[in-house]
């Protein structure tokens, strides 16, 4: 029980010390009004914030090894958020993933969540609760890159 406690108060402190900007969010969406609001939404609490027009904007991107969470749509143009989301999961690169959609559709949520999508929002989304999404993902990561 104390080095339970002893290990939650060292892991507090040292979460403490990482501040948002050491953190990378990858906004991808082609909507330009949508990924440039998430973008500043992001960068107002102080994270990285990067952004993308396409899934495969992203994979060629010198970004993609950085990101610490990735913020994507579901309905793109050539490569959905979640076709995306599987991609980088087959090429090893677990990026704790965030899929937003303007329309919701249960059997499509249900399929992003069973292939490790984190969090499924609907627009127009809760800013609290993609914050919520976002620390939880970072919290996945823990800072893995610094």
């Amino acid at each position: 029980m104390v080095a339970s406690l002893r290990t939650s108060v060292i892991l507090r402190l040292v979460w403490s010390e990482q501040l948002p900007e050491s953190f990378t969010i990858s906004i991808v969406d082609d909507d330009v009004s949508v990924r440039e609001a998430v973008g500043s939404l992001m960068r107002s609490y102080g994270y990285q914030a990067r952004t993308f027009e396409s899934g495969a904007s992203f994979l060629v991107s010198d970004k993609r090894r950085s990101t610490d969470c990735l913020i994507a749509d579901i309905q793109m143009p050539e490569m959905s958020g979640l076709e995306l989301h599987r991609i980088l999961a087959l090429s090893d690169d677990h990026i704790p993933t965030i899929l937003i959609t303007a329309r919701h559709d249960e059997e499509i949520r249900r399929q992003a969540l069973a292939s490790g999508v984190l969090c499924y929002l609907t627009k127009p989304f809760d800013e609290a609760h993609l914050l919520e999404c976002v620390r939880s993902a970072i919290g996945q990561v823990g800072g893995a890159s610094q």
